[in-house]
């Protein structure tokens, strides 16, 4: 999914929204006018190599070389909730910055 989602928010903005989560497909919408304009303009980096993930009941970590993106389980399946995020630390106490966020 995280892969999928990153891919498609390259070539087709509009069918990577349908993968997010509603509260970050809505963040996106309200800073771009519409979901595919904001995730063109939050530009989340393109997919790599999975290097690991991590599922803690109804969410997951996918981490690559470069990225992390974040996944929770709704009703309808896995959805994005945040991509593109990177730590400028590697203390883990400090939080993530992402490309792509919910509010």
């Amino acid at each position: 999914m995280a892969q999928r989602f990153l891919t498609l928010a390259q070539s087709d903005p509009t069918a990577a929204c349908a993968l997010l989560a509603p509260q970050t497909a809505q963040h996106l919408q309200d800073d771009g006018g519409s979901c595919p304009k904001g995730l063109q303009a939050a530009q989340p980096p393109r997919a790599g190599t999975v290097s690991s993930v991590t599922v803690a009941i109804n969410s997951a970590q996918v981490v690559m070389p470069d990225q992390a993106v974040f996944l929770a389980r709704f009703d309808s399946g896995w959805r994005v909730t945040a991509a593109g995020c990177r730590r400028e630390s590697a203390d883990d106490a400090v939080p993530y910055r992402c490309a792509v966020e919910g509010s």
